[in-house]
């Protein structure tokens, strides 16, 4: 410990030292606390997009439109330039009050929808309700979807829409770069997108501005606002370095990035934030650097938390990633909640039962503030596709709810929220628990010691097992099939 803080009172002094020669980390959209939200993202790209705003948006228009030409395959949307755009609108509205995050329409009736998912998950029909909704504008003209680009950008790159997204019943699918309906019709253009790709898109921006300033074409009176728009631009990039694209990524805080750069560290820097000095780990440490050391950890714990929990969302989802429990593949909706700690996190349901109504879903989450306990919730959703559906399923949920209050039970006395594994004591279904702050956090930091003689290596095995062994359940496989009995159409 000693070793330890010593090395962190010289990083943080370095740190500090090179702030004061003009080194910063400051950032105009972090400080907005807007970086995860998907809704600002879309309304930044969107305002540089459009040509109808203000000045230089043309030259941005013209960046996109030129790279967004040379990966498409759709020949309508080739060869694009700013002089086609007849509007950029965000929020844009669609099918049953539905809103389409990015919405590009050009002359001659051609669309750009733009699905931005940041954190948020699919939601059900999603995608098949905008690209019905823009095929309305578009019906009399023949070979329709030629004249809709759908694009679906996402922080992954190999993340494409789910089946939920392209339509519970009679849903949509893409092979290669196109949409299709149920029957095989050709409905619209796809292009996969990453942010990747925005942040290249962003850095061809800065080049053009950059080029502008050098060759003189900028009067000298507005070369401040050019400058200006150039730090904008680069404010907006080391944005996405830092959380969303971050194929290069450069450190934010390396007083951060020493604190995360072992495991011996996050357990020492653990151990600062939760005890005081009479613990004795701390009894050969000089007094005021203890208390500048736990200064540091206090002013960084926030973070921590965060960065631990975003990499233990990524581990899980690639340790669900198309596997399969009785033939069933599994499909994660990942989604970064920030300001509600009460919501779910992380969204588990069958790929065999998503063109069904009936899908048996796990939700992950955190029961209020600062990870006391993670909880998994297992429903049963079903979905409709118009209000005469709606009226239909709410009339046979009614005579449903006796028959799940009964499956619940049967649950409970089975006790399947229990597990061997030591860290899923905090992992239970439905019931409230009292623990600790951050106890969560505690145990995966110190997970290699809670369960050094468990058959279980990480705390996604863990988790896999129990929803392996949940789904496997006689129980839960009657509360499906009652389900499904239940709430099924006559049709």
């Amino acid at each position: 410990m000693k070793n330890f803080i010593e090395e962190l009172l010289k990083v943080n002094d370095k740190f500090e030292e090179n702030t004061k020669k003009g080194m910063s980390d400051i950032n105009i959209f972090e400080a907005l606390g807007v970086e995860y939200k998907e809704n600002y993202h879309s309304k930044f790209i969107a305002y540089l997009i459009d040509p109808h705003s203000d000045h230089y948006q043309e030259l941005f228009a013209n960046e996109f439109l030129k790279k967004l030409g040379r990966y498409t395959k759709a020949k309508k949307f080739k060869n694009l330039t700013a002089h086609d755009i007849e509007s950029v609108e965000t929020e844009a509205c669609a099918k049953d009050n539905r809103r389409i995050d990015i919405l590009i329409s050009l002359k001659d009736k051609r669309y750009i929808i733009i699905e931005n998912k940041l954190y948020a998950k699919d939601q059900p029909n999603q995608l098949k309700d905008y690209i019905k909704h823009i095929r309305e504008k578009v019906k009399n003209i023949d070979d329709f979807h030629e004249n809709i680009l759908t694009i679906y950008l996402h922080k992954n790159e190999d993340t494409e829409p789910s089946k939920y997204s392209l339509g519970i019943k009679n849903g949509f699918k893409i092979n290669d770069d196109l949409i299709y309906d149920s029957n095989d019709k050709k409905m619209s253009f796809y292009l996969k997108m990453d942010y990747k790709w925005i942040k290249e898109w962003i850095n061809a921006c800065i080049g053009v501005c950059e080029n502008k300033v050098k060759n003189n074409e900028i009067d000298k009176k507005f070369k401040n606002d050019m400058q200006n728009v150039i730090f904008t631009l680069n404010q907006y990039k080391t944005l996405l370095t830092w959380y969303v694209a971050i194929d290069d990524y450069v450190a934010k805080d390396y007083v951060m990035e020493f604190l995360k750069s072992s495991k011996e560290n996050l357990n020492n820097a653990t151990n600062l934030y939760r005890y005081t000095k009479n613990k004795s780990d701390f009894k050969d440490v000089d007094n005021d650097k203890y208390k500048k050391a736990k200064e540091i950890v206090r002013e960084k714990w926030d973070e921590i938390c965060e960065e631990l929990m975003s990499e233990f969302m990524d581990k899980l989802e690639k340790k669900f990633k198309n596997k399969k429990i009785r033939k069933n593949i599994f499909l994660v909706e990942k989604y970064h909640d920030k300001i509600n700690s009460t919501k779910n996190f992380f969204t588990i349901y069958h790929e065999k039962d998503i063109d069904g109504t009936i899908i048996p879903t796990f939700n992950l989450y955190f029961c209020g503030k600062n990870y006391k306990n993670l909880r998994i919730n297992f429903c049963i959703t079903y979905y409709y596709e118009n209000d005469e559906e709606r009226k239909e399923y709410d009339e046979k949920i009614k005579n449903f709810k006796s028959a799940i209050q009964k499956i619940i039970q049967e649950i409970k006395n089975q006790n399947l929220n229990i597990s061997k594994a030591s860290i899923f004591k905090k992992i239970i279904l439905g019931e409230k628990n009292q623990d600790i702050d951050y106890e969560f956090i505690y145990d995966m930091i110190d997970y290699d010691k809670t369960t050094k003689d468990d058959k279980f290596k990480t705390i996604e095995d863990c988790i896999y097992n129990e929803i392996k062994n949940f789904i496997e359940n006689d129980t839960i496989k009657k509360a499906l099939n009652e389900a499904k009995e239940v709430l099924k159409f006559d049709k």
